[in-house]
Parts: structure tokens; sequence; C-alpha cells
């Protein structure tokens, strides 16, 4: 059985990123408590939400359960649950201080450094705001032991909305986690030996004919003035500062 409460150990605080040279991110079946309690209300919003949005989709995503660093890794312990359900204490509606939002993510750099960003299209959940290339992990990333492959996530989404192959770029040693507020980011550091400008193009050739359309538009942020000047989601500018800053 899983804890009441996220187990978030002190050296683990709601701020924290590092580099982690090990992952555990296995899953779990038992109910997420919340999504039982508020199975009616959670219907009814979802349906006044997808009148707005009908591009939403009731599928199946993971959750955060549980969360804790150990002497040789992060561990943490998903469950699958309705995207209705996640929609609903993602919208605040009512709170749940037992889950976080884990996902996946890219932080594809340039020669010079550079971080591939992505403007998030209409339809799409976080609509006209900046992020890193990523998103939910889903049952398609749970090996037969009920363990996450998370370089398999993090290599899907990057093809998914950018059409780039991690082939195709060079892997940083180890992971990079980030907890920002509800939000935990599982991210893998790419380099591209291709320049900014270069890269953007590169995307952009294939964007149409690759990408999934959650992206409209790709941008390379290479300082804090360029994080200013965009509408970063919360997470994404933590996660870009620190790695622009070089203070992992």
């Amino acid at each position: 059985m899983l804890p009441d409460q996220l187990s978030l150990r002190p050296s683990l605080p709601a701020d924290f990123i590092g580099r982690i040279n090990r992952l555990r991110l296995t899953t779990t079946d038992t109910p997420w408590p919340f999504a039982t309690d508020n199975r009616a209300a959670i219907a009814d919003h979802f349906e006044r939400r997808r009148d707005g949005n009908p591009a939403f989709f009731d599928g199946q995503v993971f959750v955060l359960r549980q969360l804790s660093r150990e002497p040789d890794a992060i561990t943490g312990t998903f469950s699958l649950e309705r995207f209705s359900a996640f929609l609903y204490w993602r919208d605040g509606v009512s709170s749940d201080s037992t889950i976080l939002d884990g996902f996946a993510t890219a932080v594809v750099r340039s020669a010079e450094g550079h971080v591939l960003a992505g403007r998030a299209a209409g339809d799409t959940l976080n609509a006209g705001r900046v992020y890193l290339p990523g998103g939910f992990i889903d049952a398609r990333d749970r090996r037969p032991d009920g363990t996450i492959d998370i370089d398999a996530s993090v290599a899907r989404e990057l093809a998914e909305e950018t059409g780039l192959a991690v082939a195709d770029l060079a892997r940083m040693p180890g992971y990079i986690v980030a907890r920002h507020g509800r939000h935990c980011c599982f991210a893998i550091e790419y380099r591209s030996p291709l320049t900014a400008a270069a890269l953007l193009d590169r995307v952009r050739s294939s964007f149409a004919a690759t990408a999934d359309g959650e992206l409209t538009e790709l941008l390379a942020i290479a300082s804090a003035d360029d994080l200013a000047r965009h509408d970063v989601l919360d997470h994404a500018r933590f996660l870009v500062s620190h790695v622009l800053g070089d203070t992992l």
C-alpha cells in the first residue's frame, strides 16, 4: 500500500533540481482515492472542459503518487488514471496534496548551449505558453515488470513534437529531476552539433511532416532575457534557468 501522503523526504524539497545518475520509477495498481471519491464531479467537469476544447480525449495517463530520494537514486511510483481525473485535479476544482504531475521532458541544447522550446497549440492543455518538448508518461512507457522506461517516453515525446530523433543527438549522462510546485519533471539532456539557428531550421523543415501539431512555434532560449520575454510555463522556467546557469 502507498502512504496517505506523497512521500517527500527532506533531501528532496519542493523546489529541488539536480542531476541524478539513476531513476527507479515504478507503477502501482492501488486506486487514487481522489479519483474514486470525486467520480461524478470529475465527469461533469470534463464535459464542461471538452465543450470548450473538443480535442480533449479522456485517455489514461500516469500520475506521480510517491517520490523520494534514496542514497543512490530518486524513486517514484505512478498510477494509471483517467485524463479527466488529472484535469479536475490540475484545474484546482478540488485539492489533493497526495500526488504530483510527473512527466517526461527533453532538454535539447544547441552547439552554443541554447535550449530548444516550443509554444503550445491552441487546442492543447497549455495553449499559447512556451515549454520544453515532453509530456505525459503513459501506458506505452510501462515495461512488463511494471517499471517506467523514461528514456523511451522522452524519445517518443521529442519525436512526436519536433520530429527530432534521439539517435541524431548526444545524450548527456544521467537525468535531471526538477520538482517545482505541483510539477515534477524527469528530464534527459541532449546536445546537438548544430548551432541554434541550424537546429531550428532543421526542426522547422520537418515540422509539418513529422510533428503532431502540439507546437505552433519553435524557439531557442539563450538567456534569462529570453525567459523573461516569453510566456514560459513556471516549471519550464525553473528548469531552463538552472540549465543555462549550469547550477545543477
